[in-house]
Order: structure tokens, then C-alpha cells, then sequence
């Protein structure tokens, strides 16, 4: 059934994904000057310039969001919502191995490259999504257990 906390758990990643997605993840600065304004999409220089440096990390995230989306939906088979709860961690932790190699890209030695709170979304959206898979595998439990008494 969809009502299942896991299925919260879920939906409330979606919106981490979402929010993810939309707000400013990083600022690189030189001497105190903000250089360029970093989104999952696009960075946004000082002249206004858009530099698609970071479009790895749109993608990615675009991905997780929309697995989990999709997740939510999938409550019929419960093997299967386990494993994209663990594809979604995967590749929230591959957002982060991208979000390195673009903090080395956008940041040279000269510059300083500052997080933003919602750099953490991912985080918080692994562990969301381990949450629901804990749960999505204790009913599986439950159920091969109901399924043994009869």
C-alpha cells in the first residue's frame, strides 16, 4: 500500500532532490569577491557569463530525484523498491564525487570554493532513501513471514 512511511520517507526525498535541483549549491569567491554563483545546472560569473561546468551534477541529481519518484510507485514489488532505494544512494554518492571534481574545475588554487547548505541534500536524501529500504525490506519480512504460517 502507498501509505507506508517508506513511501514518505521517499516523497520527502523527491522534495530534497527537488530543492537539490533549484537553489545555489556553492559560491567560488577570490579575495573576498564572489566570482561565480554555482547551481546544479549552470555557474553564473560575475558579468552574468553561464559556464556549464557543473551540468554533471544537474544530471545526476535529475536521476535520483526521478527514481525516487518512481520508487514510490513501485510498492507492488518490494524487492525492486529495495533496489532502486539502493541505486538512489549510489548515485547520490556519485553526485558527490562530481561535485569534487567540479569544485576543482571551477576553483583553481587562486580561489576559494564555499558550499551552500544545499549541498547537503544529497546527504540527507541517502539517508532518506536508506531509511525507506529498511523499512521496504522489514515488510518484505513480515510478509514471508505471514506467508510461512499459512
Amino acid at each position: 500500500m502507498i501509505q507506508r512511511k517508506q513511501s514518505v520517507f521517499l516523497l520527502i526525498a523527491v522534495i530534497f532532490g527537488i530543492l537539490a535541483l533549484t537553489m545555489q549549491l556553492a559560491s567560488v569567491t577570490a579575495e573576498g569577491l564572489t566570482v561565480h554563483r554555482v547551481f546544479s545546472l549552470w555557474a553564473i560569473g560575475e558579468a552574468g557569463a553561464r559556464s556549464f561546468v557543473p551540468c554533471p551534477l544537474f544530471i545526476l541529481m535529475l536521476l535520483a530525484t526521478s527514481l525516487s519518484a518512481c520508487t514510490i510507485f513501485l510498492y507492488k514489488n518490494r524487492i525492486l523498491q529495495a533496489r532502486m532505494c539502493l541505486v538512489n544512494i549510489i548515485i547520490a554518492l556519485l553526485w558527490y564525487i562530481a561535485l569534487i571534481v567540479v569544485s576543482k574545475q571551477m576553483a583553481p588554487d587562486a580561489l576559494n570554493f564555499h558550499l551552500n547548505i544545499a549541498a547537503a541534500f544529497p546527504a540527507v536524501m541517502i539517508i532518506l532513501n536508506f531509511m525507506a529500504r529498511k523499512g521496504i525490506l522489514a515488510d518484505e519480512k513480515l510478509v514471508r513471514a505471514a506467508d510461512r504460517i499459512r
